[in-house]
């Protein structure tokens, strides 16, 4: 069973804004969609969504207004039943349907929470930003709250707790903000409720993008472990060299070969164990990823 809500989205920008940011600020917007059901879970316990799905319904370029379809799957019946009678109970309403702006105050709770816990980290931030974001926060969470019956406390709390990457969330907020920001007096309303507004203040005091990690390097050492041959080039131990390393990653990386190893000896070889020294670099998510493998020592070969 699935349930859908409308979302509108209005930036009140007056220059034309270039395609690339509204693309940005709409991938940014659907991953924070997709953060959401942890939240309605915990508000409402004992649901259980099995996923989301987020749609543009309709695009219009006079400043920026989006109307997206956001469609929770439930699985069976059985599970969108029990959503409905939970939020019947806490709500006061037969269908949450009939109520979107329930969901907006939680998405919008959602993105302040987001500017606010990078402010909170960023060294250059004044804290007449965070105050600033934290503020229209405040009166967000104060409807919110409203509408499911909850004091504001356990409303702000429900949406901390149950956001478990926040610095993903963080991210996805200032680029949901991003455009408006083209604008000094932009601001972002949901649904045309002009309380449920990211006011022009918020706007300014988001930063204006995210700050990207150092692409730091880490060396590690193995003495024993299985590598997969997945290209070879016996002409050169630098070059044209690729292996899998299972143990650290499913996607395969450059080989360098040791000079006193003969590039023959792998000659015709799938997988073999290895004394070796990885080079570690991180991805656009900032994970771990090995970059480079060194190999110092064949100590096993497995046909």
């Amino acid at each position: 069973m699935e349930l859908s809500i409308h979302q509108q989205i209005y930036y009140s920008n007056k220059d034309l804004v270039p395609i690339k940011d509204v693309a940005e600020s709409l991938l940014a917007l659907e991953a924070i969609i997709r953060q959401s059901p942890d939240v309605l879970e915990a508000m409402f316990p004992g649901t259980k969504i099995q996923s989301v799905e987020v749609y543009i319904n309709e695009l219009k370029s006079d400043s920026i207004w989006e109307d997206i379809v956001v469609k929770f799957v439930f699985g069976n019946q059985q599970r969108f039943d029990e959503f409905i009678a939970n939020v019947r109970e806490r709500v006061g309403m037969d269908n949450i349907m009939n109520n979107p702006q329930l969901l907006s105050s939680i998405l919008l709770a959602m993105i302040l929470s987001g500017g606010a816990y990078y402010l909170g980290k960023d060294k250059s931030a004044t804290p007449e930003q965070k105050a600033t974001i934290e503020a229209n926060n405040n009166t967000i969470i104060q409807i919110g709250a409203g509408m499911v019956e909850l004091s504001s406390e356990d409303f702000k709390a429900i949406i901390d707790n149950a956001i478990n990457d926040k610095e993903k969330l963080a991210k996805n907020a200032i680029r949901v903000v991003s455009p408006a920001k083209r604008d000094s007096e932009a601001s972002i309303t949901f649904n045309g409720n002009e309380k449920l507004r990211i006011q022009n203040e918020s706007v300014k005091a988001m930063p204006r993008f995210v700050q990207e990690p150092e692409d730091e390097e880490y060396i590690e050492d193995y003495s024993n472990i299985e590598l997969e041959i997945r290209a070879i080039d016996l002409d050169s131990t630098k070059r044209g060299w690729a292996v899998v390393v299972p143990e650290l990653h499913k996607k395969r990386v450059r080989l360098q070969i040791d000079p006193t190893i003969n590039p023959e000896d792998l000659l015709d070889k799938r997988k073999v164990n290895a004394s070796v020294t990885v080079i570690f670099g991180h991805d656009k998510e900032y994970n771990k990823i090995p970059k480079l493998v060194f190999l110092r020592e064949i100590i096993e070969e497995k046909n």
